[in-house]
């Protein structure tokens, strides 16, 4: 005898609680896509080439050419500067090349922290003076924000190994890129 009271009691607030359906009186809006060749702000990596400029620790400077993997990215600097002095003072001449290897060690959404190094080659020949050579290695860490998902900015820390030919001194440094040293990277994608 209880259990039709109860089961009653239980259908009646069911009834009670419910409401009717109304017809909806506008279309929902059409779903909205996105463009075909766009990539998704919320990651980062996963396959495409960039160009920018960056800065060595051992002060190497020059354009980049980037390839960008979701592991790994490599990069490459190449950078030329020609100064004349005024009154026939001669002219120097400085070629710098440089190659870059970094793993992503860890991955966020709109940035990435990565572990590898660098070595680069410095080319100075001063008009009327003798040319010298210096080699740059460089082990070290890269960290990329991604301000958007094709426009990065970078820092490194590491240390720098510096040493050359006539009369270069060797010089080892432990060193991190000051605001002024700061690289970017637009990438195409």
């Amino acid at each position: 005898m209880k259990k039709p009271l109860l089961l009653s009691f239980f259908g009646g607030l069911a009834l009670c609680a419910a409401t009717p359906a109304f017809a909806q009186t506008e279309p929902p809006p059409p779903a909205t896509a996105p463009p075909p060749n766009s990539a998704p702000i919320t990651s980062v990596g996963g396959g495409g080439i960039g160009i920018g400029a960056i800065a060595f620790l051992s002060g190497l400077t020059g354009g980049e050419f980037v390839y960008d993997q979701s592991m790994f990215h490599i990069e490459a600097l190449l950078g030329y500067n020609h100064e004349s002095r005024p009154n026939n003072m001669g002219s120097d001449s400085t070629f710098q090349i440089g190659v870059a290897g970094w793993y992503h060690l860890a991955r966020g959404s709109m940035a990435d922290f990565s572990l590898g190094g660098s070595v680069g080659l410095l080319y100075t020949s001063p008009l009327g003076g003798n040319s010298s050579t210096q080699f740059a290695i460089e082990p070290g860490a890269e960290a990329r924000v991604f301000l958007t998902s094709n426009f990065a900015l970078s820092g490194r820390v590491g240390i720098a190994i510096t040493t050359g030919d006539n009369n270069s001194s060797t010089t080892i440094s432990i060193a991190g890129q000051e605001t002024a040293a700061l690289g970017f990277t637009y990438f195409f994608r």
